[in-house]
């Protein structure tokens, strides 16, 4: 467990593509594309524009993944529900909490699908 929440939530972070895989189908989602492209971009000279994202999974009290959101530098930048569906306004608080605790900006235009 990284970060606790509400109702028995909690954020875990992503750390190796095995991990963002499994996530990706459990969530039917892309994020194993982004994940993997963070591991290209942090290896590459220079750096590339996703090197400092950092991927976490909002599980709830049975383990199961219920959202996964992308940070980068200074803003939740992705935030997504199973499927591609937008987590708001059920997992609002919980988004929160995890921006605090990063010290990172958070509205719901991180839905990238409701843009």
């Amino acid at each position: 467990m990284f970060l606790s929440t509400v109702e028995g939530r909690y954020w875990v972070e992503l750390i190796d593509q095995a991990t963002a895989d499994w996530e990706s189908f459990r969530m039917n989602h892309a994020v194993s594309k982004y994940f993997a492209k963070h591991v290209a971009d942090r290896r590459a000279v220079p750096p590339g524009d996703f090197a400092e994202a950092r991927f976490f999974s909002l599980r709830n009290r049975n383990a199961e993944p219920v959202s996964t959101a992308m940070i980068r530098p200074k803003r939740i930048d992705v935030g997504v529900a199973h499927a591609n569906k937008s987590p708001f306004p059920d997992y609002m608080e919980d988004y929160s909490i995890l921006a605090r605790h990063m010290r990172v900006a958070f509205d719901t235009r991180c839905y990238p699908y409701g843009r």
